[in-house]
């Protein structure tokens, strides 16, 4: 789809401007793109963007993530998807709590032999915007993105304290301050995303921040648990620990 007919449809509905959507559609377009993976997605909008880049393509698939919560959005991302005639492209998930256990349900059907077989070219995070939430989503995503993919965070600077829907809450009034008030997107691309070493090309704009998987980047094979924990193990440890504590105390 053209983009300028797919931000005709989307004027005005949070929460991706269409600056924000022609540079993403552009990205998808002009790269090798074509699954993408999407944590957050609110109204549908930035869902709608990346599918209408993908049918440019005829090919490739989104799978957005959001919790239960995002039915109730108006309009809604089926409400979008009717209007653009973009179901093919994208698969929207309703998470019961989080995008996180979602991530780890695609992580275990990719598993085979201890290693996660990555699904990704592209991830787009516009999630929860905590650093408790996101940071386990970025270690979850990584095993999930492709060598060459790109990863871009929204909301760089954003923070509970400004929020015009939470910052008057009491859950949020209860924080500690450095915790109401720092941009904790911001924390976590610098402090966990740009020293991670399968990660390269970042760059900053706005309230977006992009890094890039290394080309060369190795998922790691996960550790074969049955070597590391025998099943006789604990036990075996529970019995030398009893005989110690019995010696001690009778």
């Amino acid at each position: 789809m053209e983009f300028n007919k797919v931000a005709d449809i989307l004027h005005n509905i949070p929460h991706m401007s269409r600056d924000q959507g022609k540079t993403v559609y552009d990205l998808i377009v002009n790269s090798s793109i074509e699954n993408i993976v999407e944590l957050g997605f609110a109204n549908g909008t930035s869902s709608c963007y990346f599918a209408a880049a993908l049918d440019e393509k005829k090919k490739g698939k989104v799978v957005t993530i959001d919790n239960q919560t995002a039915k109730g959005r108006t309009p809604n991302i089926d409400e979008l998807l009717d209007k653009t005639g973009l179901h093919e492209y994208i698969e929207p998930v309703y998470a019961n709590t989080s995008y996180n256990w979602e991530l780890m349900k695609l992580i275990d059907k990719q598993t085979k032999n201890g290693y996660c077989e990555p699904l990704f070219d592209f991830c787009y995070l516009d999630g929860a915007h905590s650093l408790e939430v996101d940071g386990c989503a970025f270690m979850l995503v990584d095993k999930l993105l492709k060598p060459g993919a790109y990863l871009l965070f929204d909301d760089l600077h954003w923070s509970y304290a400004i929020s015009p829907s939470l910052k008057n809450t009491d859950f949020v009034k209860n924080m500690p301050e450095d915790e109401r008030v720092s941009p904790q997107i911001k924390k976590l691309f610098d402090l966990i995303v740009a020293s991670h070493p399968s990660y390269t090309d970042f760059s900053i704009e706005g309230e977006w921040a992009m890094a890039r998987k290394k080309s060369d980047a190795v998922n790691e094979k996960s550790a074969d648990l049955n070597l590391l924990y025998p099943e006789t193990s604990i036990s075996e440890d529970w019995r030398k620990l009893r005989k110690k504590i019995s010696k001690r105390v009778f």
